[in-house]
């Protein structure tokens, strides 16, 4: 925005003037004398005081804070920076005692005795006295505006530069008594003469005055004396009089400064208002104001009413933007742009006229601030549409009444427009586009989001939406190459200086281009020998400009193409120099190479080596030819691809280089790949690796002869070096052998590392080094397998580091590394075959990378007995046979360990006890972990084992009751005879799963005890102290006996044989005692069971109460133990123990048992008997219904009650004749109890069933 007055594109602040205040020297110039104003010195109006100004430290320091608080150079937008007080900022300048406010009125015009007046007028002494106006008015016919101008920045440096909306004063402050009230008197006259001078100018401008004291004063003399000159001066104390106390620290003075602005924000808007209601007012008049004196006779026009509307609306816009009310001011600002290109102002100005650039200046004055007003508040799409709103109406204004956009003027203007759009976005400092590093974040963007007030639906362009800097710069160099194309098309004739051509000539160049705010032909597009514009120092301050912005926000691309421009500009004014450092950073970081954009690159790289050449960097020259002989880039014709000679006839060169270039960072001609034949090795074996060098040179360039190859590993293996001979194994080299295998032999030396083979770990150094030779001549198209071999000494991963591709010439060496990553690639092989060499996949990806592991072991450990499952509780004996298969004698010792994760793991032992023997190396030790969760026995020394032979070995241990898994784990430590000092090991592992051989499910069901129930009216003898203790620890109570009927079932996956199976109490509880009878009548027999069969076992219980009082449920903890053995003989008899759930045996309450069996002599006939029981000391009574069915015939009571004693037990029988034979039968006897009136339900006994209707009796005979 240079181009423009300051004046017209700076921000508008509130000014407020400080007087008196610091020493001359500290003060900025006085306004008034930097301002151009007409009749400023002569008719302005003049502010003086004869008081001395105020100085010392205070007050300079006060001075300072004041001027840090101008706010004149800040950012574009409504943010809290330094300055502002509130939500708006002040400019603040410093004058001394004198100050000048511009004129109100211009001078009346001087009589002219040229001009005589028409015959008709009448005369002079008649005529009314001229109206004058403002020096800078279009009605005053000494203005720049006179008397058609629509607007001069000298009306807003009036406003901004000499007219304030605050004046404040300073004065001294005595605190001598004997001074104070003349002083005070002195400050009194100043202030209301001051006062009386700004009444006089009709100024609305705030006057305030400031007390600076010199020394502390009683604060009740101070309030006195402020009152005195208060009361005098009529200020008022909250905004037009302050005091300043003496030795305030800097924080404190800028507290007071602070105060003071806040004081005077309401005063300075109010002001402004003031002003813009006065324009508003002249503008709603309609009408135009007569000028001071008619224009000249001739051509000459005044201003038309649209043109004053325009002036109008421009004055209330910079007058809101005083007030910082920015919405008002765009409105404004629209209303005039859209009157000064409306067809009544602009298009009335005639194209040759002075006015017409000033028209077109004024409207890109009133865009500019548009775009101002809208990215303060945000409206950053609607920024953007007005940027290209006014540059299409202003091209087709100039297409219209212009010299047309097809020339340089234009062009010029579009780049200038531009660089206005970027620098209004960096000085409104929009928040999207904030970097708080040099470097941008994840969270930066590149451009802004439509802003909230878009309808949702509406189409936004991309270019609509606001881009940072960087954009509108880069669009401003564009255009700027066209400008200077076009500047070079201008003929030579019209190139020649005004005072070298003819006047014909001269005229017709100012009818033909535009020259507005651009140079003139001949400065534009100088002839050879001439100064004239340089068009080329502009383009590298917007590239680089734009270079700043787009590598602050990650824009890594853009950033490249716009250092090839700056690139290809310094190589057009040939500074070497700076092309050769902006080309040589800009080709070690192309991220053109990795997305494999060739044709950039090339040109990258042509131009680096052109540079090259001139600065004399052999280095360069090397490392650009090295990459330019890759075939991915277009053959230059004519030239010749050779390394070896790529500095030849270089005479600017004066030492040989050394290059190093790594891959990745160039495109090279030949590329490597490393590939190791398995993914696993072992010590002391050959270890076959394949190195491939492909070159991908250009057709008929030279061979690549390279003096060696190196490789580096991790660790384990030592670095390779591969030299160049001409006549390796394989025969000579051979450009029509596309692909060669060359079997390279190695060697070792006694030399250090490599040089060429880094990076290497530094351990390297003193290792030893393979070499050997081959063919290193690489013809373009040709690949070379390299087929070595290496043995390893030690076990671990091995990893190859990188290769390295060297080249030794006279006048430079060269090293190309190639750092082998973890890239996941599927590795191949070059073999020969039958149909000759091909390349075949061998089944991995871990290419360069192999895993050494030890000497492999060949003892063989063999479990001849292990079984896939075992059993809980079972007793496991494992044998284990050590098989010597190496071809000698080696002496060994065996480790058992049992591991698992579940708690308490068995405890192992050695089988049975053998002979002792030798211990020889391995000596007898002793490891037992204890922590729960692993086992280890003994080490148990073998012995020597000649080749072929076999030691047995048993081990044992009894697995516990719960399922589990363990893993046995066999470990054989031994040594060869002939190599002692080299430990070897096998190990053997074995998974052990344990789980249990049986479930089982259960059936408790009650049973009729046959012993006789005690009478509730017969008592025992009397009880002699002898029988006491015995009594009591007898079981006299009630008896019970209930059946236990077990169903086990297999799980094991073989048959097994079951022994015995008994069940024993665990625990009981409620003061019985339990007898546990089996019902097998002739004992047990061995039980054979397979998988997942389900046997029948029941177990009689006798329960009997200890007391006869005792009314308590009991229950039981029982388990049911099953012995058992596998079916073949040798194996052990096992014991597993299933726990029974917990059984309940009612004691208190009364129960109906039913008991059947069959009459003797009559099979049809069932008797069938309920047996009521009473536990209880209450009397019961119980309601009996036999219920009538067409399944048998029956003879009993068919309704009857019951009553029972306490203690007692009672039989009803009923016989029972079934109609049919071999089915169920269900007798239906409700027994109800009287007084609770409850249903009993009724249990059946042996041979019954129950369901919920009741009890089942088995019909087996005929009725």
């Amino acid at each position: 925005m240079d181009a423009y007055p300051p004046e017209y594109v700076s921000h508008n602040l509130p000014l407020i003037i400080l007087s008196g205040l610091g020493s001359a020297d500290s003060k900025s110039q006085d306004a008034s004398q930097r301002a151009s104003y007409p009749l400023l010195h002569e008719r302005g109006i003049r502010i003086t005081s004869d008081i001395p100004p105020v100085t010392g430290s205070s007050a300079e320091q006060l001075l300072q804070t004041f001027l840090a608080a101008d706010a004149n150079k800040g950012r574009w937008n409504g943010r809290h920076e330094k300055g502002r007080i509130g939500t708006i900022g002040f400019c603040v300048k410093g004058v001394g005692r004198e100050y000048i406010l511009p004129p109100r009125k211009a001078d009346p015009p001087p009589s002219s005795p040229t001009i005589r007046p028409p015959p008709d007028s009448p005369p002079a002494s008649s005529c009314p006295a001229p109206v004058l106006h403002s020096p800078i008015s279009p009605l005053s016919p000494g203005s720049s505006t006179f008397p058609d101008g629509v607007m001069t920045p000298q009306w807003i440096s009036k406003h901004q530069e000499l007219l304030p909306s605050a004046f404040v004063t300073f004065f001294n402050f005595t605190a001598d008594p004997n001074l104070s009230s003349l002083q005070d008197n002195q400050v009194k006259a100043s202030v209301n003469q001051l006062k009386s001078v700004f009444s006089s100018s009709s100024y609305k401008t705030r006057f305030v005055a400031v007390l600076c004291s010199e020394k502390s004063i009683l604060e009740a003399d101070v309030d006195e004396r402020l009152t005195n000159i208060r009361q005098a001066t009529r200020l008022d104390s909250k905004n037009s009089l302050f005091f300043f106390p003496p030795n305030l620290s800097p924080v404190e003075t800028q507290a007071f400064v602070e105060t003071v602005l806040a004081a005077l924000q309401p005063a300075c808007v109010e002001y402004y208002r003031e002003l813009s209601k006065h324009a508003r007012r002249k503008r709603n008049r309609g009408s135009v104001p007569p000028p001071t004196a008619p224009p000249t006779f001739g051509t000459s026009q005044t201003l038309p009413s649209q043109g004053w509307n325009v002036r109008y609306e421009f004055k209330l816009g910079v007058l809101a933007e005083f007030r910082q009310e920015m919405d008002a001011a765009g409105r404004n600002y629209e209303g005039a742009y859209e009157g000064l290109m409306g067809q009544d102002v602009s298009d009335t100005i005639a194209s040759w006229s002075p006015r017409f650039n000033e028209a077109r200046l004024l409207a890109d004055i009133i865009a500019i601030r548009i775009l101002r007003c809208l990215l303060w508040n945000s409206q950053t799409t609607s920024a953007v549409q007005s940027w290209e709103n006014h540059k299409a109406r202003m091209q087709d204004f100039i297409d219209r009444k212009g010299k047309g956009s097809a020339n340089y003027g234009w062009e010029a203007w579009e780049a200038r427009w531009l660089q206005v759009m970027a620098e209004v976005i960096g000085m409104a400092d929009v928040p999207v586009f904030s970097v708080p590093g040099i470097v941008a974040t994840d969270g930066v963007k590149i451009y802004a989001p439509p802003e909230r007030a878009i309808p949702i639906g509406v189409r936004i362009r991309p270019w609509e939406l606001l881009h940072h800097e960087g954009y509108w710069l880069n669009q401003s160099t564009q255009h700027t190459f066209v400008r200077r194309r076009l500047a070079q098309e201008v003929p030579e004739e019209d190139r020649t200086s005004p005072g070298q051509s003819p006047a014909s000539q001269v005229a017709s160049k100012s009818y033909t281009y535009d020259t507005y705010l651009c140079p003139e032909p001949h400065i534009e597009s100088p002839l050879p020998g001439h100064n004239g514009f340089d068009h080329s120092a502009m383009i590298l301050k917007s590239c680089k400009s734009s270079v700043d912005q787009f590598r602050r926000r990650g824009q890594g691309r853009a950033v490249e193409q716009l250092k090839l421009q700056i690139a290809r500009e310094q190589m057009r004014q040939a500074s070497w120099h700076d092309a050769f450092r902006t080309l040589r950073a800009l080709w070690q970081e192309l991220s053109w190479r990795r997305s494999g954009w060739w044709e950039l690159v090339d040109e990258v790289a042509w131009s680096l080596r052109e540079s090259a050449s001139h600065v004399g960097d052999g280095g360069s020259v090397v490392s650009v030819d090295w990459e330019l002989l890759n075939n991915n880039f277009t053959p230059r014709p004519r030239w010749q691809y050779n390394i070896s000679k790529c500095l030849d006839g270089l005479k600017s060169i004066k030492s040989k280089p050394a290059v190093v270039l790594r891959a990745g960072d160039v495109a090279s001609s030949l590329s490597v790949r490393f590939t190791f034949l398995r993914v696993e090795g072992n010590v002391g074996e050959p270890l076959h690796y394949q190195l491939v060098v492909t070159s991908q040179a250009h057709e008929g360039s030279a061979p690549v002869k390279l003096s060696g190859i190196g490789l580096a590993f991790e660790e384990i293996l030592p670095a390779v070096r591969i030299e160049h001979h001409t006549r390796p194994a394989g025969g000579l080299s051979n450009a029509a052998d596309k692909v060669q295998i060359q079997d390279v032999a190695l060697h070792e030396t006694s030399s250090s590392a490599d040089h060429l083979s880094e990076p290497s770990p530094p351990s390297r150094e003193s290792q030893a080094l393979l070499v050997g030779s081959a063919d290193l001549t690489f013809f373009p198209g040709q690949i070379k397998a390299f087929t070595l071999t290496s043995v390893p000494r030690d076990a671990g991963n091995v990893k190859a580091i990188s290769c390295t591709l060297s080249m030794e010439e006279q006048l430079f060496d060269l090293a190309y590394i190639v750092v082998f990553g973890d890239d996941q690639i599927q590795a191949s092989w070059w073999t020969r075959g039958k149909s000759g060499l091909a390349e075949r996949r061998l089944g991995h990806d871990q290419s360069a990378s192999i895993n050494i592991l030890p000497r492999p072991p060949k003892i063989e450990i063999q479990l001849p007995n292990a079984r896939s499952e075992y059993y809980t509780d079972e007793s496991v004996v494992v044998d284990v046979h050590i098989v010597n298969n190496e071809e000698e004698e080696a002496e060994a010792a065996i480790e058992v360990r049992l591991l698992g994760q579940s708690e308490g793991t068995p405890e192992l032992t050695w089988g049975p006890a053998s002979t002792t023997k030798p211990h020889g190396k391995f000596a007898l030790s002793s490891s037992n972990d204890r922590g729960g969760q692993t086992t280890h026995l003994s080490r148990r020394v073998i012995g020597r084992l000649a080749p072929a032979a076999t030691s047995a070995e048993t081990v044992s241990f009894r697995a516990k009751s719960n399922p589990a898994r363990f893993v046995l784990e066999i470990k054989i430590l031994y040594h060869l005879a002939s190599e002692p000092h080299i430990p070897m090991s096998r190990i053997v592992t074995s998974d052990l799963i344990f789980m249990g051989p049986f479930e089982a499910n259960y059936d408790f069901s009650p049973r009729l005890h046959t012993d006789q129930w005690p009478s509730f009216f017969w008592l025992e003898d009397e009880l002699t102290p002898g029988l006491e203790n015995s009594l009591v620890k007898s079981a006299d109570g009630i008896a019970q006996t209930w059946c236990l009927t077990a169903r086990p079932a297999s799980f094991a996956t073989e048959l097994l044989t079951i022994e015995a199976m008994d069940v024993s109490v665990l625990e009981i509880n409620g003061g019985i005692t339990v007898n546990v009878r089996s019902e097998e009548q002739h004992g047990w027999a061995e039980l054979s069971i397979g998988p997942n069969e389900q046997k029948e076992v029941r177990f009689t219980l006798d329960v009997r109460k200890l007391t006869l009082e005792d009314r308590r449920s009991a229950s039981l903890d029982l388990a049911l133990n099953i012995r058992w053995r596998r079916v073949h003989s040798a194996s052990e008899l096992n014991e597993t123990s299933l726990s029974v759930p917990r059984l309940l045996v009612p004691g208190g309450e009364p129960r109906v048992l039913a008991v059947h069996y069959q009459v003797q002599g009559l099979p049809a006939l069932i008797h069938l008997d309920y047996v009521f029981e009473n536990p209880s000391m209450h009397f019961l009574t119980f309601s009996l219904a036999m219920e009538a069915s067409e399944a048998f015939a029956f003879s009993g009571p068919k309704v009857t009650s019951l009553q029972l004693a306490p203690l007692s037990r009672h039989t009803v029988r009923y016989n029972l004749l079934p109609y049919t034979k071999g089915t169920w039968i269900q007798p239906q006897l409700k027994v109800v109890d009287m007084y609770f009136n409850k249903l009993l339900r009724i249990s059946a006994t042996e041979g019954m069933k129950s369901d919920k209707k009741g009890i089942l009796i088995w019909a087996d005979a005929d009725a």
